[in-house]
């Protein structure tokens, strides 16, 4: 299938890295215009080049902290008078580790993260992951009720946020992310609005590629499928769920973790 997303405006957050590229570029292989956002300026002009490549009618690379409300405001107001309205919203921007968390004071899973983690490491990550995503969808709200359309926001969330892998502020972001495409699909349904929500597993980024090998391939004897996914997989799935070929789904949280979590 091709055009699937054809006249659609997306901001993909955090779309320098592996799976926010990804997504970009299959967003605008299926037709999309894409804005770009990144916190590094150069990642996120590579990724626009990328989706110019790929097809997108019009991209806008966007340099900007996820957590500055005003700048977020301001991406919407920019893809809207460039691109036009955005109906679609990508949530990925996320980071696995923030200064003064206590990872670097334990040994693999040995000792407690919680009593060597900062305040100020805690409220970064969670204004990352929950800030930024709240920041983003209620500006894409507002370009919608002013567009008397509807749209479709997609939250990347992950294992850690539906079973607890992963550090406690880790974990605890990206639950958050669930109940807030919950909230959002339940209360914004009626005004033409889906909310869903991507709990990847264990998927080939630069994140991952962090992680110690042993630890990996112990991962992967864990997954029933045996391997650990691509950023394809997930590429794929967020099309999907921006494609009018889902609009019937909404308040779902959709896990491609090739059964590591079941």
């Amino acid at each position: 299938m091709v055009d699937r997303l054809r006249g659609k405006v997306a901001v993909i957050t955090g779309a320098g890295g592996g799976l926010g590229r990804a997504m970009s570029v299959s967003f605008a292989g299926e037709g999309a215009s894409v804005v770009c956002q990144d916190l590094n300026g150069d990642a996120a002009h590579t990724t626009a080049d990328a989706a110019s490549a790929a097809g997108a009618p019009g991209t806008l690379p966007w340099t900007s902290d996820v957590t500055d409300s005003a700048a977020i405001d301001a991406m919407f107001d920019a893809g809207r008078e460039q691109l036009g309205v955005v109906d679609v919203l990508v949530s990925n921007a996320g980071v696995a580790e923030t200064p003064g968390d206590g990872m670097d004071k334990i040994q693999g899973l040995a000792g407690s993260q919680l009593v060597h983690m900062s305040d100020d490491a805690w409220r970064r990550m969670l204004d990352i992951h929950l800030s930024g995503a709240f920041y983003c969808a209620r500006a894409m709200m507002r370009a919608l009720l002013d567009a008397g359309r509807g749209g479709s926001m997609i939250f990347i969330s992950s294992i850690a946020g539906t079973s607890g892998w992963g550090p406690p502020h880790y974990a605890a972001g990206k639950g958050g992310l669930l109940g807030l495409m919950r909230s959002i699909a339940r209360t914004h349904g009626g005004l033409g609005v889906r909310a869903n929500a991507i709990c990847p597993g264990v998927i080939d980024t630069n994140m991952t590629r962090a992680i110690p090998p042993a630890m990996v391939d112990g991962l992967k004897m864990m997954t029933p499928l045996g391997q650990i996914g691509d950023p394809s997989d997930i590429a794929s799935l967020a099309v999907y769920l921006a494609a009018d070929e889902s609009k019937f789904v909404t308040g779902q949280a959709l896990s491609p973790n090739g059964g590591l979590v079941i």
